[in-house]
């Protein structure tokens, strides 16, 4: 539908819940009681998961078996072949090559994981010695990892979406997306239209779930295509819905998506082969996505002795160490933080580690932004079945979403809903979020944030709505476009075009303590004087990289600046040399906290302009 003067904008990432598990399974993050409606089996067979040692150099083919004997001296794995001759061992990833793996790793040489060519699945004929397999596995010098994954077996949902309607073409449905509105109630994604670039254009934003009605008449054209692996029928309402809150097309019909203007893509988590395999989808996706694009993991994982409390997808490893190779890449990665009701500060994996609590030792960090579920009504409350926790970056909308869906049959192209519920519903509204505030930085700034860079512009606690009690909710903020854009120098376009671009620093900034964020690609202006001598800006990295520090001079006064770590607080480990009236200099940096120091040593007032690329 067209909005104001041809506003539109639209970004869609999806939260698609369904089962790899090894002691782990999947399934849409919809509310609790649309899930006991989807007739999920989720006793059904089992996967061993074995991810070798750093260093071994295995083919990385199907049946090893004849190369771990004749390159190895393990007993346990002699032993275990001979006794059952039967074990195969099968690549884990199928959907991209050996060759583009190793790319992959090679762009993210922080990343500190065992190989993704390391993983591979124990097929066995005696299913029902799997658990005394696994044990026997984990005596190996070998193995790094074992572990075992239930295969969810996905059935058709015993009952259709709720509140389903058809919406004749003169009925836009714009004032029944109140998640689109101004702060407090919205993320405000008109305000975010109207600035150059705000519609979501040159970013490609990826839906991962199973099944879509791509011929939606609020969909059709867009022209979404199927990255790989197989749309089927069963929940394809719930990935419609999810398509639909990002790329629903600004024309006379339905709503409007986030970011209209972005590439749409899917990608399932059925494959090629008809199996079921999540980290192979989101691998398969990585490696076609450029740095700046946004996938969306519309899934959720289920835990040995948790039951129906479900968890982010990320606590099973091989998905973990897919989605590390993607946010690694630079692409932005949102992750649903599942409907489970579990404080994740207090969720320990296999090994007894508090691998989701940032304030804990053992705390592993995907560089994904996860989402929790908040009311749709204002002042936010975290909805009941919403995970919490210090890992939730994010909330968004988790009930009375409205959007586009489809039946099973999908013979009507024309249904809505408003009732789309769940961290399903919340996520591919940050996943929105996140395709605009890409698409107005590679516009402005000719390239897109980095994804720890958008996580932290996003779960801003000053520009965004907290929830109705944040101690208790621990769901993170709302983001509120207006407040980040303003706050990262994105004005409105002016009437003769263009925006007005600049942040200006915040004083007292004098002192470590008092430092300000500065982020990537972005000037900051400020001013030096006899009772203000010195700025104090920070910000984080987190991979090595090489990074470029200017600092333009505009009075060309005695002016510079020093780069400390946060390591060495003492020492300065880079500093500024003039070249004209510039003081730039370059640094390869290694990942943790910089505090950056602009000072004058002359007597006389003076503004610059900072910028760190």
């Amino acid at each position: 539908m067209k909005i104001f003067q041809k506003m539109c904008a639209s970004t869609v990432i999806i939260t698609t819940l369904l089962g790899i598990g090894g002691t782990v399974n999947s399934i849409h993050a919809d509310s609790i009681e649309q899930q006991s409606k989807l007739g999920i089996d989720q006793e059904t067979d089992k996967q061993i998961i074995v991810k070798f040692k750093a260093g071994l150099k295995f083919p990385y083919e199907d049946g090893i078996e004849k190369q771990i004997q004749s390159q190895t001296n393990d007993k346990v794995l002699e032993d275990l072949l001979v006794e059952y001759p039967d074990l195969t061992f099968t690549r884990l990833f199928t959907s991209v090559s050996p060759e583009e793996i190793e790319d992959l790793e090679v762009k993210a040489p922080n990343n500190v994981s065992t190989s993704l060519l390391n993983y591979y699945i124990l097929q066995t004929q005696n299913g029902e010695q799997k658990e005394e397999l696994v044990d026997r596995l984990k005596k190996s010098s070998l193995i790094e990892d074992v572990y075992m994954k239930k295969q969810e077996k996905i059935t058709p949902p015993e009952a259709q979406p709720s509140s389903v309607s058809l919406s004749p073409n003169n009925n836009p449905r714009f004032k029944q997306q109140g998640y689109l509105e101004a702060a407090p109630y919205g993320i405000n994604a008109p305000f975010a239209w109207e600035v150059q670039g705000g519609k979501g254009s040159g970013i490609t934003f990826v839906d991962m779930e199973y099944g879509w009605l791509l011929n939606h008449e609020d969909l059709v054209h867009q022209n979404i295509e199927l990255m790989s692996g197989i749309n089927i029928d069963q929940h394809v309402g719930h990935g419609t819905s999810v398509l639909g809150i990002v790329s629903s097309e600004d024309n006379e019909v339905g709503n409007i998506g986030i970011a209209p203007k972005a590439k749409a893509k899917v990608i399932s988590q059925i494959r090629d082969n008809g199996q079921y395999n999540t980290a192979d989808a989101i691998l398969s996706a990585v490696n076609q996505l450029e740095a700046g694009d946004v996938l969306l993991l519309e899934a959720q994982a289920s835990f040995d002795g948790y039951g129906d409390k479900y968890l982010p997808v990320e606590v099973q490893p091989d998905i973990f160490d897919a989605i590390r190779a993607g946010t690694d890449k630079g692409v932005v990665i949102i992750e649903a933080g599942a409907n489970g009701w579990n404080d994740l500060d207090q969720f320990k994996d296999r090994n007894g580690k508090q691998i989701l609590n940032r304030n804990s030792k053992d705390f592993k960090d995907s560089g994904a932004i996860m989402v929790g579920a908040g009311s749709s009504s204002f002042p936010h409350e975290r909805m009941w079945f919403s995970n919490y926790g210090s890992r939730i970056d994010v909330y968004g909308w988790g009930e009375n979403v409205d959007t586009t869906t489809a039946e099973q049959s999908r013979s009507a192209v024309n249904l809505y809903t408003s009732s789309f519920s769940g961290t399903s519903s919340a996520s591919p509204i940050i996943a929105g979020a996140a395709t605009l505030v890409q698409s107005i930085a590679k516009e402005n700034l000719g390239q897109p944030y980095r994804p720890s860079e958008l996580r932290a512009i996003l779960s801003n606690y000053n520009t965004g709505t907290k929830s109705k009690d944040p101690y208790a909710d621990k769901i993170g903020v709302l983001p509120d476009l207006k407040s980040i854009l303003v706050n990262l120098g994105y004005g409105q376009r002016k009437p003769n075009g263009g925006n007005e671009l600049q942040v200006t620093e915040n004083e007292p900034n004098n002192e470590r303590i008092q430092a300000n964020k500065v982020n990537f690609h972005t000037p900051v202006k400020g001013t030096l004087h006899n009772s203000d001598r010195v700025d104090v800006f920070t910000f984080q990295i987190d991979s090595m990289e090489n990074i470029s520090i200017s600092l333009l001079n505009e009075q060309n006064i005695g002016m510079t600046w020093v780069l400390h770590h946060e390591s060495d607080l003492n020492n300065y480990v880079a500093y500024g040399e003039n070249e004209g009236n510039v003081v730039k200099g370059t640094y390869n940096a290694k990942p943790g906290k910089y505090y950056l120091y602009v000072y004058k040593y002359e007597n006389k007032d003076g503004s610059y302009v900072l910028n760190i690329k």
